[in-house]
């Protein structure tokens, strides 16, 4: 925990976090979902997509870019898939929508394929996979973003960073990996300005394409793909697994988060999953990704290194470090606090209930 951080008990900034969101004109239910997202952001140490993020979904639902209330409806369903409509609602509400539409169906028919277009932002796109993985299926979960990368050599942005995550179930927690198609995620130089703090040079360009760490002069520029044409490429063919088959937003099409504020994001989501007891043979499949997950955990390592981990292990380790309480950064505690007092509700820092 940094000097500039203050800590806070994970059940009360969850509390805080839904009373100030139906405060703000959200349905219990909705905001119930979407304080779960931001808080277990938080609590596997992905700060980019934890609470720091009030601010902005608030301002979007004063706006009514974003809806509080359950907008998702089915447009299509099939034995094996569906699309469903999200109505332009919080994506944590229609992200547990569909993935339990796909786990149902999965479970159903051994593999199914659930998108939702007309979305929202779904924050951390592993506490979906997560969530489908500990129901037994192998999960694929993924989302456009509105255009932040340009394509190898370009100098427009054309393609979001398109987050995937693809999780496999264990013997005792999920095995998850979480990641944005950019080198680094915008969320993590948002937290870099807010912290006043410069970024590597690999992460960003400035407005003319020339590389910085100035993480203002990142959010005008343009994020780089990673590792280039490969991450380009995924992030291309999220795309199609997701406006694309869904009939939603595609490329320019989705607005920024940021940039937009009182505008619909139109995103899409995607889940993918796959009944993992249909191929069992002897040792189930949680069984044998936990195998090899250790394998790679035991694996020899590099001078200089003291740990080698398996996808999930640092989001897990986080987890289990906030059980007690959360060490948010101080810019954030503080937003926290005030919006509380605007809402008249409980501060999740001491005193009230």
């Amino acid at each position: 925990m940094t000097a500039a951080a203050r800590p806070v008990a994970p059940e009360r900034l969850q509390r805080a976090v839904r009373d100030i969101l139906v405060a703000g004109g959200c349905v219990d239910a909705v905001a119930e979902a979407v304080a779960d997202g931001l808080v277990d952001a938080d609590r596997h140490g992905v700060a980019s997509h934890g609470v720091s993020r009030l601010g902005i979904y608030l301002e979007r639902l004063r706006s009514g870019a974003v809806r509080g209330d359950d907008a998702v409806t089915v447009d299509r369903e099939w034995e094996t898939g569906a699309i469903l409509d999200a109505g332009h609602g919080f994506g944590a509400w229609s992200a547990a929508r569909a993935a339990d539409l796909c786990i149902e169906k999965a479970r159903s028919a051994g593999m199914a394929v659930v998108v939702a277009r007309s979305a929202d932002h779904f924050g951390r796109a592993g506490a979906f996979s997560s969530r489908m993985a500990e129901a037994g299926l192998v999960a694929i979960v993924a989302a456009n973003t509105a255009p932040l990368m340009p394509a190898v050599g370009g100098a427009e942005a054309v393609l979001g960073n398109n987050p995937l995550s693809i999780a496999a179930p264990g013997g005792k927690a999920p095995h998850v990996a979480d990641m944005a198609l950019s080198a680094v995620a915008l969320g993590k130089i948002i937290e870099a300005e807010r912290a006043g703090a410069e970024i590597p040079p690999t992460w960003a360009t400035d407005t003319d394409g020339a590389p910085t760490t100035d993480p203002s002069a990142a959010r005008a520029g343009l994020l780089l793909p990673a590792a280039g044409a490969k991450g380009f490429g995924l992030a291309f063919f999220i795309e199609v697994l997701t406006g694309v088959l869904g009939g939603g937003a595609i490329a320019g099409e989705v607005r920024s988060l940021y940039k937009q504020r009182d505008e619909p994001n139109d995103c899409s989501h995607v889940f993918i999953g796959i009944d993992a007891s249909r191929f069992e043979a002897g040792e189930t499949v949680a069984e044998r990704t936990d195998r090899l997950a250790d394998r790679i955990r035991r694996s020899p390592r590099a001078p200089g290194v003291d740990a080698v981990y398996a996808p999930g292990d640092l989001e897990r380790a986080a987890a289990a470090r906030t059980a007690e309480a959360i060490p948010l950064a101080a810019a954030t505690a503080d937003e926290v606090e005030a919006l509380a007092a605007a809402a008249g509700v409980a501060s999740p820092f001491g005193g009230g209930a």
